[in-house]
């Protein structure tokens, strides 16, 4: 099996992982309505802070690595009916707080956002401090001296003063720069005195593709433990304080990895597709999975059809650039099969390069560019089960490796099921075709007037079912070599040796009976696959008028198993009124079936039941055609009933049924 990957361009990784440009924003400019209504979210935050964590909603978060090296966590929910959000854009308040605080170093965190509707603080952002940097020039600096006429001594004391500046200024960005790789690696404590993340949107529409109304965001933050609340109302109500839902989940972000290889999230996806622009910056914070040019549609769930694709998209961390700024990174991906603790390989997915020739020109790991690996692989080809993605990932420059995996289940879909069920054109048995009444039926054909004693003798080995002795040989008339040459080629059908065939061609050139060769011809070509030989002798037995009863059967079947129902079909109406038989009425019912007669095959398999109700075979293929029914939106309340009595009675295919079963409630 192989399975074809859709591989995204590279280009789309060239994008830092920031947050939002806030500080070349205004202030937002709320109504007395907005300020009122996101107050009351703030305030039912502060309750909630002490509920137990939210049950019911779906919670998804992933995690990457920001440019400062922070966690870039991306978020979406799903809730539950019993706090629906609005049909249309609501009021949104995110806030994380830290939770599990080391009591004697934890100070009471505050909210900016309640400040500021307070009036105590101009801007809700958090902006951060800018220090003098190397390049700043100081108010007193060399672009004073002009203005002022003063004399060089002082432009000289003015530049000492700001190279001083400067120097101090660096100083304090490499102990902040060290401070901050404590605190990212959990190796410091942080004590604030606002919460680490907080942010409003006015008007939030997150919505998946199936117009599911999700809520959809990112932030940044250290290592610690927290907790992460959402809340939001809607500013279209009457009352929009009554429509306040809050809900809350506890967060764990590990110390940051500085060194070594590693992955992000592995983001499980409906799609990763390639935008036309990155959004502005006022719409990233509503789309937190779409990176630069790339736009990630996490999958809900890891649960797949074989309608379906698997997408995978994550961050490739850590890997070292060369002189240039370029990484050499190669990703392979392996998909296996997974029963309990043993691992079955299944296919191998083209690998991904990222290189001075897959990357664009401008791209540079020393200046925050992250790796990006995404690929997509369609299903269509795998069973029904528990799969792994492994993914190993080779860093060339640093000499390093690392792997990842991720889980997901291929399940299936009404009609994808009902292409499980076992083919209605049964396996050839050679068994079957050796059955004793068309090994009598053979040597009736086969038998001569007036047999010699040798001849007379095999026959009989023949006909008491004793065909492997038939391999021992009497030598017989000239008149009879044909017949015995037929006898030989029997007892070898009968042991499965393909040679057999050989042997009734020779017999067809020394004029025995054709009914019985051609039939027997017919069996050996069907025991080598070779359906449409066999189909071509079972018809010239046929047409002898001599052929055995089982011809039609193995004839019908051999029309099945290539897909040629109208000829089935054919065979059986050719075959009119024919005494009751079993298995004669069970192949008619699978033609129907076939034929999408399944009112036909119901009917006919409902009659032979109710004479022949302990016939599995034909219980199994009265299900199978109510489950046809059902796939085609009728007969459901039949099916389950019928479905519910095979299970209890632990039929051969329950398992398939349990699953026909699960997909129709």
């Amino acid at each position: 099996m192989r399975l074809y990957t859709a591989r995204l361009s590279a280009g789309l990784v060239t994008v830092c992982l920031c947050t939002p440009v806030e500080a070349q924003q205004a202030p937002p400019q709320l109504s007395r309505q907005q300020r009122e209504t996101l107050l009351a979210l703030v305030t039912a935050v502060d309750g909630a802070a002490q509920q137990p964590t939210s049950e019911g909603s779906q919670w998804q978060t992933h995690l990457m690595r920001a440019s400062d090296g922070s966690h870039y966590v991306a978020f979406t929910i799903a809730p539950d009916a019993s706090r629906p959000l609005p049909s249309g854009a609501a009021l949104l308040y995110v806030r994380l707080a830290t939770s599990n605080p080391q009591a004697a170093q934890k100070l009471a965190e505050r909210s900016a956002i309640r400040e500021w509707l307070a009036g105590s603080r101009i801007d809700p952002r958090l902006l951060p401090r800018r220090a003098i940097a190397i390049g700043d020039m100081p108010a007193f600096g060399a672009g004073g001296i002009a203005v002022r006429g003063s004399t060089p001594s002082t432009g000289s004391n003015d530049l000492k003063l700001m190279a001083m500046e400067r120097e101090r200024a660096k100083k304090e960005q490499e102990e902040r720069d060290k401070q901050r790789r404590a605190e990212l690696e959990g190796k410091a404590h942080v004590s604030r005195d606002v919460y680490p993340f907080e942010d409003f949107d006015l008007a939030s529409q997150s919505v998946r593709d199936d117009g599911t109304r999700i809520v959809a965001r990112a932030f940044t933050a250290g290592p610690g433990e927290y907790d992460l609340f959402v809340a939001w109302a809607d500013p279209s109500s009457p009352k929009p304080l009554s429509t306040v839902r809050v809900l809350r989940q506890s967060l764990h972000l590990p110390p940051a990895i500085a060194m070594g290889l590693t992955t992000g999230s592995i983001i499980l996806a409906d799609k990763v597709s390639v935008r036309a622009a990155p959004y502005p910056p006022t719409e990233q914070a509503a789309h937190p999975y779409s990176i630069g040019l790339m736009e990630i549609a996490p999958a809900r769930d890891a649960v797949y059809t074989r309608e379906e694709a698997l997408a995978v998209a994550f961050q490739i961390i850590n890997a070292q650039p060369s002189d240039t700024g370029m990484p050499d990174v190669a990703v392979g991906f392996r998909v296996v099969r997974v029963a309990g603790d043993r691992e079955t390989p299944i296919a191998s997915l083209n690998p991904q390069y990222y290189n001075n020739t897959t990357l664009p020109p401008e791209f540079d790991l020393r200046r925050g560019h992250p790796i990006f690996a995404a690929v997509s692989a369609p299903l269509a080809t795998l069973r029904r089960g528990e799969y792994r993605l492994k993914i190993a990932i080779n860093d060339r420059v640093g000499g390093t490796g690392t792997t990842a995996d991720a889980d997901f289940r291929i399940v299936g879909t009404p009609t994808s099921l009902l292409a499980e069920a076992p083919p209605l054109g049964r396996p050839f048995s050679r068994e079957r075709a050796l059955e004793p009444a068309a090994v009598a039926s053979l040597v009736q054909a086969l038998t001569p007037a007036a047999p010699s004693p040798q001849l007379s003798r095999a026959l009989e080995t023949a006909r008491a079912g004793k065909l492997i002795d038939l391999l021992v040989e009497e030598p017989v008339p000239p008149s009879e070599a044909g017949i015995r040459t037929v006898l030989t080629g029997l007892a070898l059908l009968s042991v499965g040796d393909q040679s057999a065939a050989v042997q009734f061609q020779r017999a067809l050139q020394q004029n025995a009976p054709a009914a019985a060769v051609q039939y027997l011809i017919g069996a050996a070509r069907a025991l080598q696959s070779r359906d449409a030989d066999a189909i071509a002798a079972w018809q010239a037995a046929l047409a002898t008028g001599q052929a055995p009863a089982m011809t039609r059967h193995l004839l019908v079947e051999s029309y099945l198993r290539r897909g040629e129902v109208p000829r089935a079909a054919g065979v059986i109406t050719e075959a009119g009124p024919m005494p009751s038989s079993s298995d004669w009425t069970r192949l008619t019912a699978a033609t129907h079936i076939a034929a999408g007669k399944t009112a036909d095959a119901i009917a006919l398999l409902d009659t032979h039941l109710a004479a022949n109700a302990q016939d599995t075979d034909a219980q199994w293929l009265r299900l199978h055609a109510l489950y046809t029914d059902v796939v085609r939106g009728t007969n459901r309340e039949r099916f389950m009933a019928e479905a519910n009595r095979y299970l209890d009675a632990k039929g051969p295919n329950s398992d398939l049924v349990a699953e026909w079963v699960r997909v129709t409630q």
